[in-house]
């Protein structure tokens, strides 16, 4: 458990080095759907908002960072809504595009979620898995559909959902 913490913690500072060299900046929001059986007794669809920015490592990869809310409403009484926080560093690889305007990729990370209930929020290491297609819509910019897998190691049950993600990519 605190390998996978360092190593969340390492992506994300690894990355947070070179905002100075971003060439893409990311707003997005979308659906999201519990999958552990823990979090999809207890909770319905909510939605997830969020933000990133990503630079260039070599020719067809791209490393971005990514903060992230994603919220689930509450079935039973007396328990308040589900959110997550977390701050990520992905490694994206974009395909050869396959025609001007549609690029698909595939996006893997890991990072630091801060999750839970109203007071109740606990700081854990989890993982993010990907895989989207870009849009292009003008030079500079893209429309963005991802569904992304998120682990969460919680003690216990580890904390799974599925958020769909739709948005922008800005081109710097």
């Amino acid at each position: 458990m605190k390998r996978f913490m360092l190593l969340g913690i390492l992506a994300v500072l690894g990355f947070a080095v070179a905002p100075a060299t971003a060439q893409t900046v990311y707003l997005h929001g979308g659906a999201g759907f519990p999958s552990s059986s823990g979090l999809n007794d207890a909770y319905k669809a909510g939605f997830n908002a969020g933000v990133g920015i990503g630079f260039p490592i070599v020719s067809q990869l791209e490393g971005v960072i990514r903060g992230n809310l994603d919220r689930f409403e509450n079935d039973l009484t007396g328990i308040g809504n589900f959110a997550s926080w977390s701050a990520t560093g992905n490694l994206k690889l974009n395909a050869p595009m396959a025609s001007r305007r549609v690029m698909p990729y595939a996006l893997a990370g890991g990072g630091i979620f801060r999750l839970g209930t109203e007071n109740a929020y606990e700081t854990e290491a989890g993982l993010q898995f990907g895989a989207g297609l870009n849009i292009r819509t003008s030079p500079r910019a893209n429309l963005l559909v991802e569904p992304n897998y998120v682990l969460v190691f919680t003690e216990g049950q580890d904390t799974q959902y599925f958020p769909v993600r739709v948005g922008a990519a800005i081109n710097l």
